[in-house]
Formats: C-alpha cells, structure tokens, sequence
C-alpha cells in the first residue's frame, strides 16, 4: 500500500503584471471545488520588488476569506496539508509578470521569412522592435542601426531566411556582424539568438555564433516558399520566457521552490484550458477565449484540430494602457463613452490611469472609460487574430469577422470588478463582434490560467472545477451576420421555455434587446432573420432552430449587423449606446 498521500488541497495561483490572484481548491463532499479567492497587486517595481511578496500578501486575504492557516510563522505557504488543517497539500503557478521579450528579427526577404517569423512572435509574449532584411547581396550595414543595437540590446534576435536550398552567405555575413556588435559586451546584455533558417546556413552560423551566443537553432520557419512552418519558433519563444525572462524576476528561485508542478506562463496555461474545454463539451464550432490582462491582451480559438492564438503584448488596461494609446486616435477610445466627455479631460483620465496602473474606477464614468479601453485593446488584437486565423485557412481575402463559435470565455480584472453584467457583455459584444449562435461565459473567479496548470498535477481537480465553479453564464447571443438600416426588418424570435411559456418578438435591425431565460434553465429557440442577415446558416434569410440555456442576461439579441458599424455622429453614436446599455441594464441606475 502506498504512503503517498493524495493531493487535495491546493493554492493556485496567477501572478501578472499588475495583480496577483490566488484560489483554494480542496476536496467537498468527495469533488474537488472551488473554496475561495482573494488578490493582491503585484509587488514588481514596488520597494518590495519581489513576486513572492505579493504572492504572500494575497494568501493572507486568503486565510481570512477561507477561516484557515496557510502561511507559517516565516510567512512562508505550509505544504503539505498538516493534521490539524493547517496549509495545503500543492501549490501551482503561472504567470505573464515578465515584461514581453523584444525581438530583432534578421530575414533575407520581407514578404516571406520575415513575416512568418513576425507571425510567430504575434503567438507569443514577444514584441518587434526591429527588421532588419539581409537580402541576396552584400548587407550594407547602417551604423546608426547597429549602434542601437548596441545600446539597447534586445532579448532576442531571431535570424529566419532563404528556403533550404538557398543562399547562405547573407546569414553567415550578419553572424559575423553580430560578433563585432557584441563581442565586447557583457554576457548577460547579449541577446539570446534563435535561427530558424536556411538549413544549409546551420553549421556555418553556429561555428560563428556559438561562442559567444546563447544560440538555439531550431527548424527553418520557410523550408520552401510554398510551406510556412512556425511551430518550432512559436515554442522556442514560449520556452525562452518561461524559462528566461520569469525566472528573471526577483523572488523566483523562492516561488519555484514552493511549487509542485513546472510554473507555466499564464498564456501557455490559458490555452490548455481553453483546449479541454473544447473537447470536454465536444464543441463543434469550438471555443473562443478573450484575456484582457493589465499588461497584455491574448484571444485564442480552439476548433477542430486547429488552435490558434494571438498575444497582443504591450496592450492591457493597466501597464499596457500606453500602448494602447499609442496605436490608437483618442477618438477611437472616445467612440465608445455614452456620455459627453471633452477630448481634453479623457486625456487627462487617461494620463492618470498610465500613471495609477492599480487603481479601479469609482464612478460610473471611470468605468465606462475602462470599458472603451478594454474594448480598444480587444479590438486591436481580434484585428491579429483575424489574419492569422484566415491565414491558416488559407483564405485568399480576410474577412472582417471571424466564424461562428460555439462558446465565448472571457476573462479578466477589469471585467470581473465590473458588477454590471450588462456592460460587460456590451463591450464584449462590440470588441468580439461575434456571429451565429454562442454561450457567453466570464471567469468569475480568476482561475481558468491556473487550472491549465493544475491539469499537469491533478487533472481530476482540474476538470472538476472547470465544470461545477469555473464559468459564470452571461447567457446565449444571437448576432447575425449582415448588415441593415436602423429600424428595418431584422430577425424574429420564438422562446420555448421548459415551462411551456413562450416569448416571441421582431426585433428590428440596429439594436441589442434582452430576453429573460435563468441560470441552468434551458429552452428552444427559433430564429427567422429577415433578407439582410444570415444567422450562420450560410445563407442570408434562412431560419434555424436550437436548444440554448440562460444566464445572468438570459437571450441577448445583437441585430446591429456584422461588421459593426458606429454612427459618425458623436451625439447620434451616444444615443445609441445609452440605449444599448438600458436594454441590457435594468437593475442599476446609471447616470447617461
């Protein structure tokens, strides 16, 4: 018989860029659930610069949440679970606290290597800063480009040319260009290198490299100009900030000392989850997944076989608000307030949210602002997705909107310190600009990330949790695809309840109307659009039939038409969103 005692009892947590969010799972009644939460912000770049402080601190609002020791007399977490109750069995991890990696990308040509080595690092937390394109010639270097090079090394340089059987002498000249530029440069401000190229350039580059570089060549992400193969860099980079730039943090020696499974970047984690959740509920149209973090923003969809996913590093709605701003007009934040707010004055919130990256709004405008943000963020990565995901199809044009998913799963802070449902699905539904039939669910409590995690450790808990504790249901969204006037015929709506009650309703085009269905109730719905809209049959006009289940918001009608189009009149725009927002709202008073 064996002495090992089963793990029951187990702190998950997440540490991002901004908060840290630690969960107690623990065995009730024979299933392993969901007991407690609690957050604390991140202690980088605090006087305490440390992760593992703030770790600590949010498993002390734990303690007083869940009436149980955690922690011992040091302050460090008790492990494993002590006769009298005390602490817990394991602990597991993730995290995107590392900032993104910055990458210089080396390519022979700009329209074929290049590009699928920048597609790459759109998968992961990584962010170009430079292209340089080597071409067939002699490279004639720029010296005021090498001397940035210098001066601020980036943490990557990713060298990516020539099909197999091309050219290698432009690969072995920038090796040696390398070599001059950093020979004489401490070894840690060295970047790391990856070459994924020209198979034939392989011995002759790490004969140049390999001595003073971390060098790490991996398969050519062009082996011929008909076949792109990006899996190869797409893991290397998630392997080097893993085990890179988060093991650089402070306090992470600790924090792995305590952990009892590898700590997963939140990303890697997110997408297990998202992947079993497509295959645990046999979703057809599978799953799409929204994380809207403080420092980056990740959407990623699990259909079929195929998973694909994009990272928008740099864009959140904390640490990576000025990015945002950056590669937004403040109209494009403006378009999306309900109320009349002077360009000048949303400057300035926006400047002192850059500077207050921990705050949470206090008023309703304040909210509202974080909103437009989310939805900015979102859309510039859905924007991402959109070519990678029509990309990997091999589509020849890129649609504006992606396909109809069966499920969307959106998660984070600034949507969980939201208490208003309403306004939470609006701007998912504005950014997201879904199609077809989908469940819209949140993640309450902070812990999809972790329970990928867990699945390396206990993948009973895991499953466990996700099932009975991990989603909130907002309700069931129609949209469909089209576009009509204001007004105009839109879709009609049958609602069959499991009460035999029935709610049926035309809905004109142009609007977002709510209808009651509740929580773990199911019923049949019947949609039948007019001529301008197709409900993801196919075919514009064609009706369907289904069964869907309720939630916070019940049945959400979306009939503004895909895509989405705002009014170029501010005041007209306003009014709309005021009265998308009292159709969705109706238990709050919000100030319009």
């Amino acid at each position: 018989m064996s002495d090992i005692k089963p793990v029951e009892s187990i702190i998950a947590a997440d540490i991002g860029s901004t908060v840290t969010h630690v969960s107690l799972i623990d065995v009730v009644e024979g299933m392993y659930r969901f007991v407690a939460h609690a957050e604390h912000p991140t202690t980088l770049g605090m006087p305490d610069n440390d992760i593992t402080v703030g770790l600590c601190r949010a498993i002390q609002y734990l303690e007083e949440t869940a009436q149980r020791r955690l922690l011992d007399d040091t302050g460090d977490p008790i492990t494993p679970e002590q006769e009298s109750g005390d602490g817990v069995d394991a602990i597991v991890v993730t995290s995107n606290a590392a900032p993104p990696l910055r990458c210089a990308i080396f390519g022979m040509t700009r329209d074929l290597s290049v590009e699928s080595a920048q597609r790459a690092c759109s998968t992961a937390n990584a962010r170009v800063t430079q292209t340089i394109i080597l071409g067939r010639r002699q490279h004639r270097w720029n010296n005021q480009l090498l001397d940035s090079l210098r001066r601020t090394p980036p943490d990557l340089i990713i060298m990516v040319g020539g099909v197999d059987t091309g050219p290698i002498a432009p690969l072995e000249n920038a090796a040696r260009v390398l070599v001059m530029t950093y020979e004489d440069i401490e070894a840690e401000r060295r970047p790391i290198v990856i070459f994924a190229g020209n198979q034939e350039a392989r011995r002759p580059v790490a004969a140049i490299l390999g001595e003073l570089f971390d060098l790490r060549v991996i398969d050519n992400v062009r082996p011929d100009i008909h076949t792109e193969s990006p899996g190869e860099l797409q893991r290397e980079l998630a392997t080097v900030y893993t085990q890179v730039a988060l093991a650089a943090l402070p306090g992470y020696r600790r924090l792995y000392g305590w952990c009892a499974s590898p700590i997963l970047s939140t990303t890697e984690a997110l997408s297990n989850t998202l992947r079993f959740i497509a295959r645990r509920n046999d979703l057809s149209q599978g799953v799409l997944g929204i994380d809207i973090g403080g420092s980056t923003t990740y959407v990623g969809a699990a259909r079929g076989e195929i998973y694909q996913w994009t990272i928008g590093a740099t864009l959140g709605t904390s640490s990576g608000l000025s990015h945002v701003l950056e590669l937004s007009d403040i109209e494009e934040i403006q378009r999306w307030l309900p109320t009349l707010v002077p360009s000048e004055e949303t400057v300035t919130r926006l400047e002192n949210a850059v500077l207050r990256p921990y705050g949470i709004p206090q008023t309703m405008d304040g909210v509202f602002l974080t909103h437009a943000i989310i939805r900015q963020a979102v859309l510039l990565t859905m924007r991402r997705m959109r070519r990678l995901y029509w990309y990997l199809l091999k589509n020849e044009t890129e649609p504006e909107t992606l396909p109809t998913f069966d499920l969307i799963a959106a998660r984070g802070g600034s949507l969980v310190h939201t208490s208003q449902d309403g306004l939470i699905a609006l701007s998912l539904l504005d950014a997201i600009q879904p199609t077809g039939l989908a469940r819209l669910v949140i993640d309450w409590a902070s812990i999809w990330p972790q329970l990928g995690a867990l699945a390396q450790l206990v993948p009973m808990a895991a499953a466990q949790v996700l099932e009975r504790d991990g989603f909130r249901e907002l309700g069931t969204v129609v949209a469909p695809l089209g576009e009509a006037n204001d007004g105009e015929q839109g879709v009609n709506i049958r609602i069959v309840r499991e009460d035999d009650t029935v709610i049926e309703a035309d809905i004109p085009a142009g609007t977002v109307q709510q209808f009651p269905l509740g929580l773990d109730e199911q019923a049949i719905i019947e949609v039948r659009p007019s001529r301008h809209f197709d409900i993801g049959a196919g075919r514009k006009g064609l009706g369907g039939r289904a069964q869907i289940r309720g939630g916070s918001l019940g049945v959400i009608v979306d009939t503004r038409g895909r895509p989405l189009r705002l009014s170029q009149d501010a005041q007209v725009r306003r009014n709309k969103l005021q009265e998308w927002l009292r159709n969705l709202i109706h238990d709050v008073d919000i100030p319009l």
